[in-house]
């Protein structure tokens, strides 16, 4: 899993340099093109992503990522818990840590998509 981390934060920062937001196909098409589905060892990279940059008093950059449900187009766990929907807590720390994502990696002019 460690390989798969490396490589995921790699492409994290990536996507936020360019001031984009893909959604969770986009990025695992982007690492491995061709592959179908998601798999369970990722979502515990982009926790462990979170945890670190966090402890580390950056912005969860792993925010980047989101759902294509247009019902519901957030990332799959805010706050280390599932986000289906995001509740006000979950909606405020989102939008904070994304604005600060777009503050210090993006360029300017960038949108935050969940404000």
């Amino acid at each position: 899993m460690n390989g798969d981390k490396v490589r995921i934060r790699a492409a994290l920062f990536r996507f936020a340099c360019r001031g984009e937001f893909p959604t969770y196909d986009e990025f695992r098409d982007s690492l491995w093109p061709g592959m179908a589905g998601w798999r369970h060892e990722w979502s515990e990279a982009l926790d462990i992503i979170a945890m670190e940059e966090r402890s580390h008093g950056y912005p969860d950059i792993t925010f980047i990522v989101h759902r294509k449900d247009s019902a519901s187009p957030y990332p799959s766990r805010i706050n280390f818990r599932e986000a289906k929907p995001p509740d006000a807590e979950q909606l405020e720390t989102l939008r904070e840590h994304t604005d600060q994502i777009i503050s210090l990696y993006c360029p300017p002019g960038t949108v935050n998509p969940y404000r």
